[in-house]
């Protein structure tokens, strides 16, 4: 009688089990923080579910994917929800746009806490395509020092605006200029005034809601008082 022999079975890699893990843990804090969310946006829903697939498909390497497959996986998770195709090609985001956007909406909602904001706008103004402070603009955060000066239980958010990046410094990123813009500012109120470095914050504006004029070349601050009660 012959002897009975298992087939060899090809085992799984390790690393294809902790990717699995990974992807449902994704997908799992994504349907929570849905069904947990107090304002159903089927809209943004749509682009989050659309967003995650097409990394999925693409491996988180943009130009993978064509962009015609995108943009039908981004409409496809719009039908499902009943929702009309976005019918303004220009506010209609690209794939890798519209993740970074979700990431930047879910950071925020998760610090949206109960808190009192004093909010100054224009606090300093750049030149086109510019991150560097002029004396005109360092003089006014000067005057404004005393006033922005965060004590021990608040937070001053400096938010950067841009719409002028060129092609060649900032490889027409606008929210890299932004941010740089912010930065200086920090910087500029840290080093010259003495700010405590871990009270100030440097964030860029991801869209502009102006489509031009001189407030997408300046730096807003927000200086922010918590009133959670813990």
């Amino acid at each position: 009688m012959a002897e009975f022999k298992e087939d060899p079975k090809t085992p799984v890699p390790l690393w294809l089990v902790s990717f699995g893990d990974m992807m449902t843990n994704a997908l799992t804090f994504f349907i929570l923080m849905v069904s947990m969310s107090h304002q159903r946006d089927y809209g943004l829903i749509a682009k989050g579910l659309g967003s995650f697939v097409v990394a999925l498909k693409s491996h988180g390497l943009p130009g993978l994917m064509p962009e015609s497959e995108k943009v039908a996986i981004f409409e496809e998770f719009r039908q499902r929800f009943n929702l009309p195709p976005e019918d303004d090609a220009e506010r209609r985001e690209t794939p890798l746009k519209a993740s970074e956007l979700e990431l930047v909406r879910s950071a925020a909602a998760k610090a949206l806490q109960p808190h009192d904001e004093l909010f100054q706008p224009s606090i300093a103004s750049f030149a086109t395509a510019s991150a560097v402070l002029d004396n005109a603009s360092k003089d006014y955060i000067d005057r404004l020092a005393d006033t922005l000066r965060p004590s021990r239980a608040q937070l001053l958010v400096l938010e950067g605006h841009a719409l002028d990046a060129d092609s060649v410094k900032w490889l027409g990123h606008d929210h890299w200029l932004a941010f740089a813009r912010a930065q200086a500012v920090r910087e500029h109120l840290i080093q010259v005034h003495g700010f405590p470095a871990e009270r100030v914050e440097a964030r860029a504006w991801m869209v502009e809601v102006e489509p031009e004029g001189p407030g997408t070349r300046c730096v807003d601050a927000r200086l922010v008082t918590s009133t959670r009660k813990e």
